[in-house]
């Protein structure tokens, strides 16, 4: 019997013209525990990507996403998280691929979001309703001065000497 050959499948689909359509799941797939999916849509081409995460991909990828119960919640991974998760997923007909998660800016709503706070601080879906999120990439030399600013202190001492105090001591004419 010759050996089954599988093609390794793409978390993130391909490019869509149309809007993603809301998951209607069999009641075994139901049964499996709940998803977030999204509609990536890339701000430098204006591409649409279904993205989907469920406990299948989540353990794939070696990714624990569990509520105060125990239970499989995707909602409780961290945006840090789905900046990693979409950075290894990274498709080659997008943009050059970031250096780093941090790079990756993803916007909700009109709204950053924030790498430390979870899927679900950020009030997103959890029904099977897409959530559009629009991913743009800092440039490198943002990321390089961000990098090289880290390196500085914050902390400025004002001209007579005393305590120092955090900012700017520029004064604009």
């Amino acid at each position: 019997m010759p050996a089954m050959t599988r093609q390794n499948s793409e978390a993130i689909g391909p490019s869509t013209d149309l809007p993603t359509p809301m998951l209607q799941p069999p009641s075994s797939v139901l049964a499996a525990g709940p998803v977030v999916q999204f509609t990536l849509l890339l701000a430098s081409t204006g591409t649409r990507h279904p993205f989907q995460l469920n406990e299948k991909y989540l353990n794939k990828r070696n990714v624990t996403a569990a509520d105060q119960e125990g239970k499989f919640d995707p909602s409780t991974i961290s945006v840090y998280t789905l900046k990693e998760l979409i950075l290894k997923d990274w498709r080659d007909d997008w943009d050059q691929k970031p250096s780093s998660p941090s790079a990756i800016r993803l916007i909700f709503f009109g709204q950053l979001l924030t790498d430390n706070v979870s899927l679900k601080e950020c009030k997103l879906q959890t029904d099977g309703t897409p959530n559009v999120l629009h991913i743009t990439v800092k440039p490198q030399e943002v990321m390089d001065d961000e990098e090289a600013g880290k390196g500085k202190s914050s902390m400025s001492r004002d001209r007579d000497g005393g305590d120092s105090t955090p900012g700017c001591r520029c004064v604009i004419l």
